[in-house]
């Protein structure tokens, strides 16, 4: 499975909260990713400044490597971070059914996501009850799918 794949499924795989009449980002996981990674190095150099200011020492060498990094707002980030769970979370619906394929247990299952086995068959069938809600008929659950259900005990 490649993340655009994963991505066709994110209307109704991705995360369960409301939908925003902000458009979709389409920028690849790497890409949004890359964002989160340089908020992260402009927070540490924001700190790191302030902290040898305070401590009285010269800050020239991490104003300059600050300067040089790219320019990411926090809300960017924030809609980046955003995005990246939308497709782990469509991934992670894939995955699941793929180990349920394989023979894997909802109590295997929950434990690989750190989670109850009730809690990871749930998630699953909300997934599932998203897609067969989705007006979009090729986001509509598949035989296959509903087959990697199977029972909530198993």
């Amino acid at each position: 499975m490649t993340w655009t794949l994963a991505s066709s499924y994110l209307d109704v795989m991705g995360d369960d909260t409301a939908a925003t009449s902000e458009p979709a980002d389409v920028r690849s996981l790497e890409e949004l990713l890359e964002v989160l990674r340089i908020s992260d190095q402009r927070e540490l150099y924001e700190r790191g400044i302030e902290q040898q200011r305070e401590a009285g020492h010269p800050v020239a060498v991490l104003v300059k490597a600050l300067a040089d990094l790219p320019g990411v707002t926090g809300l960017e980030a924030l809609r980046a971070s955003r995005r990246v769970v939308e497709l782990l979370t469509g991934a992670r619906w894939h995955m699941m059914r793929q180990a349920r394929e394989e023979g894997s247990s909802w109590s295997e299952d929950g434990a690989a996501l750190g989670m109850s086995k009730q809690a990871a068959y749930d998630f699953y069938r909300r997934k599932l009850d998203q897609q067969d809600k989705s007006p979009d008929p090729e986001t509509a659950s598949s035989p296959r799918s509903r087959a990697a259900l199977g029972k909530p005990t198993s």
